[in-house]
Order: structure tokens, then C-alpha cells, then sequence
């Protein structure tokens, strides 16, 4: 599972926040000690000391959860004032992927050609020869990248000349 700077950034600060609840736990048993031991006592010094601690721990916890939440906030209201990227810009990733499925692409053509090549000579099995090579599998495999560029990047456009058939062989 891959979540998103924000949504981890979220779940810490409502994290931090639970911190705050687990010390106004040990904040009342501090205040339980100071009730019950004599103002003498080292039990009663050591809840001083506790109380005094969590004191200023949790009002550090607090204010690093109120800056998170306010970068948090400006984060979102910077985010929707943007404007939306162009459809092969969606992420850092996404020239990446148009890489590898170009170099995929570029692969696939190739053997293409190459069965097609076979075929047309006669060199492959009969079984083999049926469904290889042929313009309509060259056609079918144009959609399914039409359809994958759609799903990917928003747009059926295959990107630089296209060898379309122009007469069959």
C-alpha cells in the first residue's frame, strides 16, 4: 500500500494527538500522587517533577499538532488554487511510465515485424502462422494501446508517426 505524504502526515498528527490523551492519563495519576502523599515526601516531589514534565511536554505536542495542521490546511488550499496538470504530467512518475511503455511498445513492434516477416515467408508452423503477424492483429494491438494510453494519460493519442497499413499485403 503506497499513501501519500498528506495521509501520512494526517494519521501522525491525529497520532500526536492521541499522545496528548496518554498524557492527561499519567497527568491525572501525577495529580492522584500530590493529592495522597504528604508535601514533604519524595513520591509528592517526583509528581512535581512529572506534572512540571508533562506540562511542558504536552504543550509541545499540541503546538507541533496545530503546525501540522496549518500546513496541513495551506498544503490542500495551495493545492486546489493550482492548476491541474496536463494529462501526461499527472505525477513525477508518469514520464517514467510513458518511457517503459514506450520501450515495451518499441520491443513488441519489433517482433511483430519480425513474425509478420516469418509468416509471410512461409517459415513458421501452420499453428503458429494463423494468428501472427497479420494486419489485423497489428490493428488490435493499435487499439490496445489507444485503450491503455485513455486509461494511463487521459488521451488515446499514440504519440509520433503511426505505421498505418496502406495496402494489404
Amino acid at each position: 500500500m503506497s499513501r501519500s505524504y498528506k495521509e501520512i502526515a494526517e494519521t501522525a498528527t491525529q497520532d500526536l494527538y492521541e499522545v496528548t490523551s496518554a498524557f492527561d492519563s499519567v497527568s491525572a495519576i501525577f495529580t492522584l500522587m500530590l493529592e495522597t502523599f504528604p508535601e514533604d515526601s519524595t513520591p509528592h516531589a517526583l509528581a512535581q517533577l512529572g506534572t512540571l514534565t508533562l506540562k511542558d511536554w504536552y504543550a509541545k505536542v499540541y503546538q507541533w499538532c496545530e503546525c501540522m495542521e496549518n500546513e496541513l490546511d495551506d498544503a490542500s488550499a495551495e493545492a486546489k488554487k493550482a492548476a491541474p496538470l496536463p494529462h501526461y504530467l499527472l505525477d513525477q512518475r508518469s514520464n517514467e511510465v510513458a518511457e517503459a511503455i514506450s520501450a515495451e511498445r518499441t520491443h513488441a513492434t519489433r517482433w511483430w515485424t519480425h513474425l509478420n516477416e516469418m509468416r509471410r515467408r512461409k517459415e513458421l508452423p501452420d499453428w503458429v502462422a494463423a494468428g501472427v503477424g497479420t494486419h489485423d492483429e497489428h490493428d488490435l494491438m493499435l487499439e490496445s494501446r489507444k485503450v491503455v494510453n485513455q486509461a494511463l494519460f487521459g488521451s488515446d493519442d499514440l504519440g509520433g508517426a503511426q505505421q498505418y497499413r496502406e495496402v494489404a499485403l
